[in-house]
């Protein structure tokens, strides 16, 4: 699981409980779901983020649409832990500052996408050797329990976003079945194929 906000989340897997996070982020749910972590503007936000960041092509369908945010925000709530949430709480703060404007509330719903894209598409632009230097500063300010800078923060908070956004992604069942390629049976074992002819060049899904 996350060890934290920002850490790889290479080791989440799809277990009985995440599955049961997953499952429980139906259609029929979300014509009813209201946050449990995030507030209903911060969701605004987030909606934006995860659409930019996986938007609706002709062939696969848009984070929103195969509910990214409601798994984000039940596994931010259910799973991490406390101390994580507050990190998690002050990223989407953070980020959600760069558009305020004479220091008002900001209605994100009234932000245009662009402006968002242009500000993820900026924090994201950074190397392998600045993404550890900044991971190493984030670390290291969360465990000295100092001021965490805004540069720092808004890079670990949208990377984290993206990360859990394509593990969702990937794991709904939709993509799974209609845009991945699904084999829920496996064949036999063939340790080298061209995946352009096996699956149309689509990733496997299992």
């Amino acid at each position: 699981m996350l060890k934290g906000l920002g850490l790889s989340i290479g080791a989440l897997t799809v277990s009985p409980y995440i599955t049961g996070i997953l499952q429980s982020c139906t259609d029929r749910e979300n014509l009813l779901w209201k946050p449990a972590f995030f507030t209903e503007n911060q969701v605004f936000l987030l909606n934006k983020v995860v659409n930019i960041i996986l938007p609706e092509t002709p062939d696969s369908p848009s984070a929103t649409q195969v509910n990214v945010p409601q798994f984000i925000d039940k596994y931010v709530f259910e799973v991490i832990k406390p101390k994580d949430q507050k990190l998690f709480k002050k990223g989407i703060s953070s980020f959600g500052n760069l558009f305020m404007k004479d220091n008002k509330k900001v209605d994100f719903r009234d932000v245009k996408d662009t402006d968002i894209e242009n500000k993820i598409s900026k924090i994201l632009n950074k190397s392998k050797k600045e993404h550890k230097e900044i991971m190493k500063n984030f670390n290291d300010s969360v465990k000295s329990k100092s001021t965490i800078e805004a540069d720092v923060i808004n890079y670990v908070f949208i990377d984290s976003v993206r990360e859990l956004s394509i593990f969702a992604y990937k794991s709904s069942e939709y993509v799974a079945e209609k845009v991945l390629a699904y084999y829920p049976v496996p064949g036999k074992q063939q340790g080298c194929i061209d995946l352009q002819k096996a699956t149309n060049g689509k990733a496997y899904s299992l």
